[in-house]
């Protein structure tokens, strides 16, 4: 296969957060969470902006392997074979300590019991979905 042939079935991908990269590479595909449904980007894909939400963002390497990390909210933007993810945070599996994720549910559960008014319960939903993702997340990449 010529290397022109083999650049047209690749993507290349980088994931930011405020912490900095969380990934930069290539991939054949990316599965993102957007606010509309799972989208999923593949080479020559049209150019894009979509709105993300809580969930899993999935890259198919070259390989055939997938790589996971557990996103929060943000956007994503795909131009010229390149995708752009910006979000608060993106967790690898290997990155989160399940024992940390679960105390995080489980004070989430309470914040939420506890929630007041509106915006305290949007806060308490928003970081239990936060927390169950990232559990999702880790348990798929054990």
């Amino acid at each position: 296969m010529s290397t022109a042939a083999a650049d047209q079935k690749r993507l290349g991908v980088r994931i930011l957060t405020p912490e900095g990269t969380a990934f930069e590479g290539v991939a054949a595909m990316v599965v993102a969470p957007s606010v509309m449904g799972e989208v999923g980007i593949l080479p020559r894909h049209a150019p894009l902006i979509a709105v993300l939400r809580v969930g899993e963002t999935r890259l198919k390497g070259l390989d055939g392997e997938d790589t996971i990390f557990a996103t929060t909210a943000g956007y994503m933007t795909v131009e010229e074979d390149t995708v752009l993810i910006l979000v608060e945070e993106a967790d690898h599996p290997d990155a989160i300590d399940r024992g940390a994720a679960e105390a995080a549910l489980r004070e989430a559960e309470e914040r939420l019991q506890a929630a007041g008014d509106d915006e305290a319960r949007e806060q308490a939903e928003a970081a239990l979905h936060r927390a169950k993702n990232r559990l999702k997340v880790v348990d798929k990449g054990a």
